[in-house]
């Protein structure tokens, strides 16, 4: 008897994405002044630090190629430096060959690295220089890392009585008074672009002046280099 195959369609099921709960916001007008506020960022610890504190080196778009090159190099010849004197302490201090070997052994095993990061327009100069360290690989390893960072910016800008009010349904924007440490937390915990704080002032010329203080997200390229 030959056996019977029944055949069926198969359905599909399709996972419901969620919502975006950050909307892009509305282009601003040709004569608005944009004020980016510095990066928020730990201070940058003195390069005869030991390795318990990261070593970095902000890149930006107007940064030289070599004098990044060479800020990097002098503070990876200083953590090799460390590095030697740490294991000829220990090789001092050692009591017998086994155990000296051991702890050389752990300290070759940590190697401290330089941190190469640029956000925005300066993710290009340090592709470039990763791909420089890249091309010594007998003398140095890289390794990249991606991420984001969120920016404060200050929007000021001109616009019409009638024109703002017909407008103002369609924002979709949580705008609030002031922007407290709280909001701005719970703002950078999510991928979005958000007006945090919008005043407006009424102009002699009949127009309405805005200011923003906006939050939005910029991409992060890290580059991490250590001896070999």
């Amino acid at each position: 008897m030959a056996d019977t195959v029944s055949t069926g369609r198969i359905t599909k099921r399709h996972k419901q994405r969620p919502s975006k709960t950050g909307h892009k916001l509305p282009s601003l007008p040709s004569d608005a002044q944009i004020t980016k506020r510095p990066l928020l960022r730990p201070a940058i610890p003195s390069p005869y630090s030991g390795p318990s504190q990261q070593k970095i080196v902000y890149i930006s778009a107007k940064t030289p190629f070599m004098s990044a090159v060479k800020r990097a190099e002098k503070l990876l010849h200083l953590s090799d430096k460390r590095l030697v004197q740490s294991a000829t302490q220990l090789s001092k201090d050692a009591r017998n060959k086994k155990r000296r070997w051991e702890r050389r052994e752990d300290e070759d095993e940590i190697r401290e690295e330089v941190v190469l990061k640029g956000t925005g327009k300066a993710i290009g100069k340090v592709m470039e220089l990763g791909l420089w360290f890249q091309q010594r690989d007998a003398e140095y390893h890289v390794r990249l890392k991606t991420g984001s960072v969120f920016a404060v910016e200050d929007v000021q800008y001109e616009e019409e009585a009638e024109k703002h009010a017909s407008a103002g349904a369609q924002v979709t924007e949580d705008v609030v008074q002031a922007a407290s440490s709280y909001e701005i937390k719970q703002a950078v915990a999510k991928p979005m672009s958000k007006v945090m704080k919008r005043e407006e002032h009424e102009a002699e010329n009949g127009k309405k002046e805005i200011s923003e203080t906006r939050i939005r997200q910029l991409s992060v390229l890290e580059v991490y280099i250590s001896l070999r």
